[in-house]
């Protein structure tokens, strides 16, 4: 159990127990997200988690409200066990308090705990937010690229763009997240990256203002992206502000 305090307002981090929780699981994602029905994680999937061996984290406020989660399942590449991240999400009255990254620091923990030292996830390459989240403050990598994973997704998010998604690598072990759990770069800012990319700062306003000018940046990023990962390349750095967002990339050797 982990707890938080961040403007007055005390939140608690723990495993979901109770059928009552994990239907707020359910309710929680339409209210972030806006998922289609179809599209939702089911209660009966965060059961099956706590009883197979997955994740499924809960922060919640002091009168016991759900606020925010994240759930993985476990996975194998070939023998080798790891977790894949289904979803983190936060209630957006609570957004930009730290609790999306405490929560998968939780998250991390436990894995350690139980001798799991990789969890992956999906993210989507044109979220400058999450793009920082994950690179800079949790110190993950990526360098494989699935164009519209998921085929057509309802969420607020995604609408009228394919589902085109980054898989993150975060090696819970490595000297590049041991620096970002300490609040330190896990790239040297004094290291030329090998290659950069330029993403919208704001995805969902290009998206609303010019969907086919944003149908043609992430083409763009996709065809660039696909190009940097064949040549060997990892994102291994991210940057943004209100005007623009770039990744750095490097060769990286696990």
């Amino acid at each position: 159990m982990e707890r938080l305090e961040v403007e007055r307002v005390k939140y608690t981090i723990r495993p979901c127990k109770t059928l009552e929780e994990f239907a707020a699981l359910v309710k929680i994602q339409q209210e972030i997200w806006g998922y289609a029905e179809h599209e939702v994680y089911p209660l009966r999937l965060f059961v099956t988690l706590r009883k197979i061996g997955g994740q499924v984290l809960g922060a919640f406020v002091p009168h016991g409200e759900l606020v925010g989660f994240v759930a993985s399942m476990p996975a194998w590449h070939g023998a080798n066990r790891y977790y894949h991240s289904l979803s983190l999400g936060v209630l957006r009255e609570h957004e930009n308090r730290g609790l999306g990254r405490a929560l998968k620091t939780a998250q991390r923990r436990e894995a350690l705990r139980k001798g799991i030292d990789l969890i992956e996830w999906t993210f989507d390459p044109l979220r400058a937010k999450n793009a920082f989240l994950n690179i800079v403050r949790l110190g993950a990598i990526a360098r494989s690229y699935q164009p519209d994973y998921y085929g057509e997704v309802r969420s607020r998010f995604q609408r009228g763009l394919p589902s085109d998604r980054l898989i993150a690598e975060w090696r819970l072990t490595s000297t590049r997240v041991k620096r970002a759990m300490a609040g330190k770069l896990p790239r040297s800012s004094k290291t030329a990256p090998a290659a950069t990319l330029e993403i919208p700062a704001d995805i969902d306003r290009l998206r609303q203002s010019n969907p086919a000018e944003a149908r043609r940046r992430q083409l763009s990023v996709r065809k660039q992206l696909q190009e940097f990962f064949a040549q060997k390349l990892a994102i291994t750095g991210f940057e943004h502000d209100v005007r623009s967002a770039r990744y750095f990339l490097d060769p990286y050797e696990d």
